[in-house]
């Protein structure tokens, strides 16, 4: 049997309603009998009961589905309603529809924040939000390892070594720019931006460690002054050592024929011998100027480390045993290969382990004398080759001056090795990095 529909079974029972109840007050006012008004007026009641509770179950649908879309319960389905006919239906399918609309509509929402948030992770420039009360919101892995620590909630968790960058984003009021150096071996560029999000204000502070391009730009500046010094001494001094050698020839073969007084000749002989001699010697120092402004252009395979360093230790190896120094090496993982140069990255290896060499020289006879190399990857996949001696160490206010072309502190030294060597890594992505202290040895690292 078919059943009717909502709005017909709800006619009824107003209709019903209507009837019981004006029969119930024709027998209360003019019947004798009162008695047969009771179970009209149940009736009545009873009509009224089913009216409201059929008003009550709409009602409780549409409070069902705007509590849906308050909480964001969206996984909520409305049954069809069919037997209470088709707009009941109709109203099922309607709030189904608009429930599917906000389930998508949030699982995209959701899906553009984690796509954010892996973009935000993989960046390789760091990326710290705070809030109006410097809370943090949000932050990258690049962030966190560029300023050396391991958690951050409040800007106030920074450590006191970051004095000047806490300054720089408790003072941050809209946007503005910072140069900022915690290490020796990073050279932040910070730049602030203050935004107001949903009438909050929020910090944005990023972060990009520039140690290495003030470094590529640093060694360009010096390529092209080195290229025209070269050439305006190599045209100046050219022509002086020609006219020199000429004069040498007459003077060590027409004047000493002459009828002048010999101490005379020998002097000017003695004089120009000299002056040939410092000139060859400018000569070659221009030079070594060729050296460091023409390094080759790279040609990369995959070099198994332990090979490498295995074949550099034979290299140096007559070298160290005369100097009594014992050299070591370490390879983690054993199977470590980089993607490089190998003829120019065991160039730098040789120079790095010469000037271990040449340091440890300068300790007391007697002392122990130690090389180790050790190639491995950081926590954070970066890989490095490490030249570490237990030599004097570098004083201080030499660090900043080791890798400036041609300065040396050896006597007979060209100062072009670890300028060169810091060029050659720099041609592979990476960088020199040193850590050392009087007394306390030297570590050399290479990151590629």
């Amino acid at each position: 049997m078919k059943r009717i529909s909502f709005a017909a079974e709800l006619t009824l029972r107003v209709i019903v309603l209507t009837l019981a109840l004006l029969a119930t007050v024709l027998v209360a006012v003019k019947a004798t009998n009162k008695l047969p008004a009771l179970p009209l007026g149940l009736l009545a009641l009873g009509m009224a009961f089913a009216l409201h509770r059929a008003v009550q179950h709409t009602n409780r649908r549409l409070a069902r589905f705007f509590e849906s879309v308050r909480y964001s319960d969206f996984a909520v389905r409305f049954a069809s309603g069919k037997e209470k006919g088709e707009s009941f239906a109709e109203l099922s399918k309607q709030f189904n529809e608009v429930l599917d609309a906000f389930r998508q509509t949030r699982a995209e929402k959701e899906a553009s924040l984690l796509f954010i948030h892996a973009v935000i992770q993989q960046l390789s420039a760091g990326l710290l939000v705070f809030d109006a009360e410097h809370r943090l919101l949000l932050s990258n892995p690049a962030a966190l390892n560029l300023l050396g620590v391991y958690r951050l909630q409040t800007l106030d968790d920074l450590p006191e070594a970051h004095a000047e960058l806490h300054s720089f984003i408790a003072g941050l009021s809209s946007r503005d720019k910072l140069l900022y150096q915690p290490s020796s071996d990073r050279q932040l560029s910070v730049q602030g931006l203050q935004i107001s999000l949903r009438g909050r204000s929020v910090f944005l502070v990023s972060l990009q460690n520039i140690y290495s391009e003030l470094q590529r730009t640093e060694l360009d500046a010096w390529r092209d002054l080195t290229r025209v010094l070269r050439h305006e001494i190599m045209n100046s001094i050219t022509p002086i050592v020609s006219t020199v050698e000429t004069m040498q020839d007459i003077v060590h073969h027409d004047l000493r024929d002459a009828e002048a007084p010999p101490p005379i000749i020998e002097d000017l002989a003695e004089a120009l011998d000299l002056v040939a001699s410092r000139s060859r010697g400018l000569m070659r120092f221009v030079d070594a100027y060729r050296s460091f402004s023409a390094i080759p252009a790279l040609h990369k395979s995959n070099v198994p480390m332990k090979e490498l360093l295995h074949r550099i230790l034979q290299l140096s190896a007559p070298e160290m045993k005369a100097a009594g120094i014992e050299c070591s090496m370490t390879v983690l993982p054993t199977g470590m290969t980089l993607h490089a140069d190998e003829d120019l990255l065991t160039m730098v290896l040789l120079n790095l382990l010469k000037n271990a060499r040449e340091a440890l020289q300068t300790l007391p006879a007697g002392k122990e004398k130690r090389i180790q190399l050790k190639a491995g990857v950081d926590a954070q996949n970066h890989s490095y080759i490490s030249v570490e001696d237990n030599g004097p160490g570098i004083d201080a206010t030499l660090m900043e001056d080791i890798f400036i072309p041609f300065f040396s502190t050896k006597d007979n030294g060209s100062g072009i090795g670890l300028s060169i060597s810091r060029q050659i890594v720099q041609l592979h992505g990476g960088y020199i990095d040193v850590r050392s202290a009087p007394g306390q040895g030297a570590c050399f690292v290479v990151w590629v």
